[in-house]
C-alpha cells in the first residue's frame, strides 16, 4: 500500500503598508495571494508619481505571470528555466525578468517615468520548501523556533562595502553617505538578476518580507520580538509598521507576514 502523503500546510498571511510620518506618497506595493501561496512586496524608486508605478507594475506582474504559470508549467517560457530549480523558484526567477521587460517598457513609453524602477522581495511556499528571490533591499525573514534569520542580501552599496570590509562598525556605516543606494532593481537595467534562495519549509514557520522603511529603522532583534509577540499575521504586520512609525517613520513601510501552520 502506498503511504498517504500529508497536505500541505496551510498558509496564514497579512500585509500593511503605510506612507510613514515624514512622507505624503506612498510608493511601497505589496501581494498577498495565499490561494496561490506566493506572496510579494515592492518598493518603488523614481520619484513624481513613477516610483508608484513601477512597484505596482512589478507586483501585478508577477502576479500575473505566476498565475498563469503555475496553472500550466508546460506553456512556453519567455526565459530559459534553471533545471536546478523547483517550480516555484523559477517561477519567482522568471517572474522579476518579465516584470523588468514590463517596467522598463512603461518608463520607455512615458518621459515622466523614464527612470522609474522598484525593488522587490517574492516567496513562495510549496508542499516542503520555500523559495524567495529579490532585487535590491526589500528583505525576507524567517522566524523559526524564537530564531531570527535573513534570508536575503540587500543589492545595495553599503552590503558591498561591508562584504569587502567585514571590520566596519555599526557607526560606519551610519555615517555613509551612499548607504541607501541601491545596485540592483527592476527597471534600472535591461537585464534583471534575481538572487533566489531555496529551503526547506517546517510548521511554525514565520516569513517577514518588508521594505526598508522597516529594516532600516527596526533592529533585527525587534523584528524577531514583535513577532513572537504577535502570532497573527495581521497584527504582527500592524505592529511591526507601528513600531517604524514610532521610531520615526523616515520612509515609506510595508510588512507582509506568512505563518506556516500544520
Amino acid at each position: 500500500m502506498l503511504e498517504e502523503l500529508p497536505p500541505p500546510p496551510t498558509l496564514e498571511a497579512a500585509g500593511v503598508t503605510h506612507p510613514g510620518r515624514q512622507r505624503a506618497e506612498n510608493e511601497d506595493a505589496f501581494g498577498v495571494f495565499t490561494t496561490e501561496r506566493f506572496f510579494v512586496v515592492a518598493d518603488g524608486v523614481g520619484g513624481h508619481h513613477a516610483g508608484e508605478v513601477a512597484s505596482r507594475m512589478t507586483v501585478e506582474s508577477l502576479a500575473r505571470f505566476f498565475r498563469s504559470f503555475h496553472a500550466d508549467p508546460r506553456q512556453k517560457w519567455p526565459y530559459a528555466i534553471d533545471r536546478n530549480l523547483s517550480l516555484g523558484a523559477n517561477l519567482l526567477q522568471i517572474g522579476i525578468k518579465v516584470a523588468n521587460d514590463e517596467v522598463r517598457a512603461g518608463a520607455a513609453s512615458d518621459n515622466s517615468r523614464l527612470r522609474m524602477a522598484s525593488t522587490v522581495v517574492a516567496l513562495t511556499i510549496g508542499d516542503q520548501q520555500m523559495a524567495v528571490a529579490h532585487l535590491g533591499d526589500a528583505r525576507a525573514y524567517r522566524l523559526r523556533q524564537g530564531q531570527l534569520a535573513r534570508l536575503t542580501r540587500d543589492h545595495s552599496v553599503v552590503e558591498e562595502m561591508m562584504a569587502l570590509q567585514p571590520q566596519m562598525k555599526p557607526e560606519d556605516v551610519a555615517g555613509f553617505a551612499h548607504r541607501n543606494v541601491i545596485t540592483r532593481s527592476v527597471g534600472s537595467k535591461a537585464e534583471a538578476e534575481p538572487v533566489v534562495k531555496v529551503e526547506r519549509v517546517e510548521h511554525g514557520d514565520v516569513f517577514l518580507l518588508c521594505t526598508d522603511g522597516l529594516s532600516g529603522v527596526i533592529s533585527d532583534d525587534e523584528i524577531a520580538r514583535l513577532l513572537l509577540e504577535h502570532p497573527k499575521p495581521q497584527e504582527a504586520s500592524q505592529a511591526l509598521v507601528d513600531a517604524a512609525n514610532s521610531a520615526g517613520g523616515p520612509d515609506n513601510v510595508t510588512t507582509l507576514v506568512v505563518r506556516v501552520s500544520p
